[in-house]
């Protein structure tokens, strides 16, 4: 049965997105190392939103993102890689925020 795509939220450090409109996430990749596994390129995370994201001023920290609901969890340590917006004339700006997911 499919999962419905409601009620997702979605935290990154103290920033809680408002207004998410799209979410994806990927996890996975190649691991490498002799004694320990790691992964250089875990994955990749992008929320598009209409209110509250991360400020430009902080484009390369890192922190955890959460987010739950709509079959959408995760809890990974990211770093922020861009914030962009998008406006329509006489209509709403989207903001879509990129992330790099870190190996714990």
């Amino acid at each position: 049965m499919a999962t419905y795509s409601t009620g997702i939220s979605a935290t990154w450090g103290s920033v809680t997105f408002t207004e998410v409109t799209g979410l994806s996430w990927t996890y996975g990749g190649e691991n490498v190392g002799r004694s320990a596994n790691f992964n250089p390129n875990p994955g990749s995370v992008s929320v598009t939103a209409l209110g509250t994201v991360p400020s430009i001023g902080v484009v390369g920290n890192r922190g955890t993102i959460t987010i739950t609901g709509g079959g959408m969890n995760l809890t990974q340590t990211a770093v922020l890689d861009s914030v962009s917006a998008a406006a329509e004339v006489n209509g709403v700006t989207l903001y879509t925020v990129e992330f790099t997911l870190l190996d714990n």
